[in-house]
């Protein structure tokens, strides 16, 4: 079934109006028609099956019959924060932690970095729709942050807020000795950020200057990844931490 977020505005009562993209997707590409169904999830992360009434020329307008039960967040707040590189690895990155439950996501200009970030508003803005299509596609309840691209400087002054705060880093690699496991049985209701580094990897400087502002170092087993790679790497061991004790 076709999933939807919208705006509380978008809310009267148990009336939905959906307009822009997402109307021309349901009148459009899925070619929808009255008494078919949909999920419309909201802001505070709802989920209620709706029923389309009707389809106007600039709007569809939906009934609400319905909450429905959604679990399908983490049970932990994870940022994924990778490295700049280039735009198609970037995209394909924030599609699949989207897929994989993160709740945002940013890149970080770092020394290794093999491009320059551009302060082009269009690029947060393709982004963001990245993100919330494949939350929707994924049957997310919530879209994940997108904060945009930061200086290292910056970057380390937004992971103040959280609560568990580490990066990849190779050398940690060779030790083996199951950091990122211990963190993972702490995670259960945190606020987590991660870091992974561009194509180049984490410089020793940087390594170091996360080190003295409490993040801790990990390792993502004894192979080397590649920078697209490591965050799914990442978000799979949150997920398999934080999930496999409900199935149990």
């Amino acid at each position: 079934m076709q999933r939807y977020f919208i705006q509380n505005e978008a809310i009267n009562g148990k009336k939905v109006v959906i307009k822009g993209d997402d109307y021309h997707h349901i009148r459009n590409v899925m070619r929808m028609r009255p008494q078919e169904q949909v999920t419309v999830c909201d802001e505070d992360g709802n989920v209620h099956l709706a029923e389309i009434e009707e389809i106007t020329a600039t709007e569809v307008r939906l009934k609400m019959l319905e909450r429905l039960e959604c679990a399908s967040e983490l049970e932990a707040k994870v940022t994924v924060a990778m490295g700049l590189t280039r735009r198609e690895k970037q995209e394909e990155v924030l599609r699949r932690v989207t897929e994989l439950g993160a709740s945002g996501f940013l890149t970080v200009s770092m020394e290794r970095s093999v491009v320059k970030a551009k302060e082009n508003s269009s690029v947060l803005e393709r982004q963001k729709k990245i993100a919330k299509e494949a939350a929707e596609q994924s049957q997310r309840s919530r879209i994940p942050d997108v904060h945009g691209n930061f200086t290292f400087a910056g970057f380390l002054d937004f992971a103040e807020r959280f609560e568990i705060k580490i990066f990849a880093y190779e050398e940690e690699a060779k030790k083996n000795d199951g950091t990122l496991r211990r963190i993972l049985k702490t995670a259960r209701g945190k606020s987590a950020i991660v870091l992974t580094g561009p194509e180049g990897g984490i410089s020793s400087k940087e390594a170091e200057l996360l080190k003295s502002r409490g993040f801790v170092p990990v390792g993502l087993g004894p192979r080397i990844l590649r920078c697209e790679t490591a965050p799914l790497y990442v978000m799979s061991a949150f997920g398999y931490e934080l999930e496999s004790e409900n199935e149990s």
